[in-house]
């Protein structure tokens, strides 16, 4: 049935037919979006008989493409440099490695110092700075090994496969060149040169640590033999004083049974003018009374003195677990991958460029025009 609409003309239906035009306009209407709903669909969908077609047509240009993808990726396997990778296996240095570092830092990890000089004033003449711990030969070895590890990893040439507690059960290090000999001696090379960078590095730090603590030890041996001269001076005082005291009371002996309470400065004349004197000859000709401390500091400089050089040289921050080796194989890109690839790589550009040339050329059309 077809419906015909007639444009400007309003239907009315009558009333003995009011119902059949109402099913009239609903059929036509129903048709109508059925027909637009359909052909939505085919725009939508992809006609893949016309790609399989599009395909097919230009079918010796995906051929060309494909077999030119080939032909490189042939020559590249063939053509592609073998490398070979040099590696050795790397531990944290021994004691007789780390030489006159160990001793030097050991030294210096047991000598208590003050780390900021705003605390020197503050120490009284029994005070002693709290000790820490010295660190073990192991903790040394290890800080300096992590210290080296930061060094390879900043170190682009090297590759650096670290323990997983897996497969990689040791600390390893990887180098790569044109063949073996010249593999073996660059990570051979390397491994010097950071060891040697770290070396210096240490080694600097370490003089300017026991710099530091000598400073600091001085500085603190000064306070202190102030306090003592202070105190010696306030003494000689304080005796003069009772002296004076004692010759005016005209005390010449001591006449008590016992001397307790006379040490304090007020009741110190009750000694007698003798004693008093005898007592102020002693303190003129003493030297100043330093706490333990005092001694405890002069004995750690006097230590620090008697510590050997650090040289650069005898400080090793790894030891080798296993020399710098070249593999027996070269490593290089596995030929039939790499064919594969090329294959692929060179049929997807050929699909892609039969495809698109149409819509191209179309769209060039529209621009000339």
């Amino acid at each position: 049935m077809a419906c015909i609409h007639h444009p400007g003309m309003a239907q009315y239906p009558t009333a003995s037919g009011s119902l059949a035009g109402k099913i009239k306009y609903s059929d036509c209407s129903e048709t109508e979006m059925t027909t637009n709903t359909h052909r939505s669909y085919e725009d939508d969908e992809i006609n893949l008989t016309e790609l399989l077609v599009k395909l097919w047509q230009g079918r010796w240009a995906v051929a060309t493409t494909t077999g030119l993808g080939l032909v490189l990726a042939s020559l590249y396997a063939i053509t592609a440099p073998q490398v070979w990778i040099a590696s050795a296996t790397l531990a944290p240095p021994s004691y007789e490695q780390m030489g006159d570092y160990y001793l030097v830092k050991t030294q210096l990890d047991s000598t208590p110092f003050f780390k900021s000089a705003k605390k020197l004033p503050t120490i009284t003449l029994d005070q002693s700075p709290p000790t820490t711990p010295p660190k073990t030969g192991d903790e040394i070895s290890d800080q300096l090994f992590e210290s080296m590890q930061l060094l390879l990893d900043t170190t682009p040439e090297v590759t650096v496969l670290r323990p997983d507690r897996r497969k990689q059960q040791l600390y390893q290090v990887q180098a790569s060149a044109t063949n073996p000999t010249a593999a073996q001696q660059k990570l051979t090379h390397i491994l010097t040169k950071i060891n040697r960078q770290l070396a210096d590095q240490k080694t600097r730090e370490l003089r300017s640590q026991l710099a530091l603590l000598q400073r600091s030890l001085r500085s603190e041996l000064e306070i202190i033999a102030r306090q003592a001269r202070a105190a010696r001076a306030q003494e000689l005082a304080s005796t003069h004083q009772a002296l004076d005291s004692a010759k005016r009371a005209n005390l010449v002996h001591f006449e008590g049974s016992n001397y307790t309470g006379l040490d304090t400065p007020s009741m110190r004349y009750l000694l007698g003018s003798k004693l008093l004197q005898a007592r102020l000859a002693t303190l003129k000709q003493s030297s100043p009374d330093y706490p333990p401390r005092y001694y405890e500091v002069t004995t750690q400089l006097a230590d620090i003195q008697e510590l050997p050089q650090i040289q650069t040289g005898n400080l090793a921050g790894f030891q080798l677990v296993t020399s710098p080796t070249a593999s027996d194989k070269p490593s290089s890109p596995k030929g039939i991958l790499v064919i594969a690839l090329g294959i692929a790589g060179g049929l997807l550009l050929g699909c892609a460029r039969v495809l698109c040339r149409d819509p191209l050329v179309r769209l060039q059309a529209k621009l000339r025009h």
